[in-house]
């Protein structure tokens, strides 16, 4: 009976989890990268733009940082080194929920870089 039980809770939290964790919305996210980000990004994350760097190799706290602030979070992630050290990004907090798309979409379309 216990183990039924515990059986259960546990398959009630997994179902409430995977439910609450939402697969990111890859259309969604090119539409707002080229709708917000390509005025100073490329139109190719891959890519420099005329301002920001190429934002494949940003990670998702970084990303999420400079969309929220403007700035590079406090503690940078290991081995994140920043491409440009100018302080022109603008904030975006309207994004907030949609960056994990945005985060999503870039890193589909991220391409190996040749050695």
């Amino acid at each position: 009976m216990k183990l039924s039980l515990i059986k259960g809770a546990f398959l009630s939290t997994l179902f409430i989890s995977s439910s609450i964790i939402a697969k990111p919305n890859l259309e969604k996210g090119k539409r707002l990268y080229l709708a917000n980000c390509i005025q100073c990004h490329n139109r190719d994350p891959n890519l420099k733009g005329s301002l920001g760097p190429e934002m494949v190799d940003a990670p998702l706290e970084v990303m999420t940082s400079k969309v929220m602030t403007g700035l590079y979070p406090a503690k940078l992630p290991a081995g994140y080194v920043p491409k440009r050290t100018t302080k022109v990004m603008r904030k975006i907090p309207k994004l907030q929920k949609d960056i994990p798309d945005i985060y999503a979409w870039v890193q589909s379309v991220k391409k190996n870089k040749k050695k």
